[in-house]
């Protein structure tokens, strides 16, 4: 971690004195990402710290639940409020062990929100945006539009080329996750789209037995397609380890249950997957993220991040991937108009295909917290 930190300023304690939590519900229920999911509703749990001198960070993550809003990320939480009360912000990686310690009966993602919102101060009190803090390796990264299942091929077909006028030239697609049907809209796509050049991804969601996954990996790769997304759950370790044997296609995990440092050094050096990914939020924050990339990078291997949700609870794996050099594509879940929270906007895809950092400091992130607050006031305020 003190390689990545080449920017970072001695700076004078900025102690934490008023932790803000908010709960926010968005978006129609009307996604899902397999046969099996039910609509979801999502969720961004939403944390604000202010310090004694006047300063702000904001840490945010996704998550998503059946018929109702998640409440459980937020509460889960709680413990840690009282206790941060006091320390200074800009101690990152001291507070992340703090909070660390106090697990399993605290979730990783509540450390996760609250680590981002360190990160963010710390970023802001360097006058750097985070990806600067981190490296600056990217200027920019090639967003892809990740697609829900939707009533048809043809429904597909069409949302794909309303977003390439939006500038989208990478897609990645969701369906039933049975083995035929999803082998139909592989070649309804690419053949729709042969003469245009686009990339597209194909994910899963757990659904595959070996036989189907062998199936489904020769269509995807005839087609060109980047890569294959969790054909199987990710500690189906021996099924990953023949797929990946008996195909030159990318296998990459669903990377929101295998997130522990030493477990995915295990499972990347067994060959079990071509490229890794994972999920900042899952994994604890950006302070294990960064212990993560750089086992990846020891390995010599890819890291792609998970990115689903609104553009704030994205925000940070945005920083990240743009200032460690972790992978070379962004997920943008689509339609934005439906991901979008009180005081947040759709982020901006160049005709490219690109998707760029913010100049601004931190995460990037201005938000109007008087318009936020008349919708959604703060589930816990403690100071």
């Amino acid at each position: 971690m003190n390689e990545i930190l080449q920017n970072k300023q001695e700076l004078p304690a900025s102690v934490i004195e008023r932790i803000r939590v908010y709960s926010i519900q968005y978006g129609p229920k009307e996604y899902s990402w397999s046969a099996w999911m039910p609509e979801m509703t999502n969720t961004d749990t939403l944390v604000r710290l202010d310090t004694k001198d006047g300063q702000t960070g904001i840490g945010a993550v996704c998550s998503c639940s059946e018929r109702d809003m998640d409440l459980s990320i937020a509460y889960s939480m709680k413990s840690l409020l009282r206790g941060l009360l006091g320390k200074d912000g800009l101690q990152v990686e001291k507070n992340w062990l703090w909070m660390a310690q106090r697990r399993p009966y605290v979730c990783n993602t509540a450390i996760a929100a609250l680590d981002i919102a360190m990160w963010d101060l710390l970023a802001k009190q360097n006058d750097l945006p985070l990806s600067s803090l981190l490296g600056g390796k990217y200027d920019a990264l090639q967003a892809y539009a990740s697609i829900p299942v939707l009533e048809n091929p043809t429904a597909t077909v069409e949302l794909i080329y309303q977003l390439a006028q939006a500038g989208f030239t990478t897609f990645k697609f969701h369906n039933v996750c049975i083995p035929d049907p999803d082998i139909k809209l592989i070649k309804t796509i690419s053949q729709e789209f042969q003469e245009q050049q686009f990339g597209f991804m194909f994910d899963a969601e757990c659904g595959y037995d070996l036989p189907g996954a062998l199936q489904v990996a020769k269509h995807v790769q005839r087609s060109g397609f980047v890569w294959l997304e969790a054909p199987f759950p990710d500690r189906n370790y021996s099924d990953y380890r023949r797929l990946c044997q008996s195909t030159e296609l990318q296998i990459l995990p669903a990377g929101l249950s295998v997130v522990e440092p030493e477990e995915l050094a295990m499972m990347l050096s067994s060959g079990c997957w071509s490229t890794a990914r994972t999920d900042l939020a899952m994994s604890g924050g950006i302070t294990p993220i960064l212990k993560i990339a750089n086992i990846i990078t020891a390995l010599g291997l890819g890291l792609e991040l998970v990115a689903w949700g609104s553009p704030i609870s994205t925000a940070a794996t945005l920083q990240v991937s743009l200032g460690t050099g972790c992978g070379e594509y962004f997920e943008i879940a689509v339609p934005q108009q439906d991901f979008l929270t009180p005081s947040s906007q759709p982020l901006h895809v160049h005709p490219s295909g690109k998707l760029s950092g913010s100049s601004k400091t931190g995460l990037g992130l201005d938000l109007d917290w008087q318009e936020l607050e008349q919708t959604e006031p703060p589930l816990f305020d403690i100071w």
